[in-house]
């Protein structure tokens, strides 16, 4: 029996404290939140891509939190993305949008209440983005 393709991928980040997590990502972003748990939420990015919050409750975690996990979310319009998330408080962008080196990106960066590292990001190329496009 073949295996059958996935239909969704959620990456899963650790909060210390999950209501920042919860505001920052249903609020500021407005990703709408499609199962709470308690401790874990998930939240939809895009059609099968999803984003979930988890409580470290309290655990001793094997890595930090905030380290060696990045998200990217691919967008249209990453210079409008970046002008709504500078001003917010809650997080700390790390660059202005720029191309990057050697691919056909053109994204920023910031750190989100949990210390994660995000990318806006759009392809600059219409063969990347037609291979990457859900719509």
């Amino acid at each position: 029996m073949e295996a059958q393709a996935p239909y969704a991928a959620i990456t899963f980040l650790t909060y210390e404290n999950l209501a920042s997590g919860e505001r920052f990502y249903g609020d500021t972003l407005g990703f709408p939140l499609v199962e709470d748990q308690g401790w874990a939420e998930v939240y939809r990015i895009c059609p099968g891509a999803y984003v979930g919050l988890v409580s470290a409750r309290g655990k001793k975690l094997e890595r930090p939190i905030g380290t060696g996990t990045l998200l990217s979310i691919t967008v249209d319009d990453v210079d409008a993305w970046y002008e709504r998330l500078k001003d917010v408080p809650e997080i700390e962008i790390l660059n202005e949008p720029a191309l990057v080196p050697g691919i056909p990106v053109y994204s920023f960066f910031f750190k989100d209440p949990g210390g994660y590292r995000v990318e806006i990001q759009a392809f600059t190329n219409a063969v990347t983005r037609e291979r990457f496009e859900s719509r």
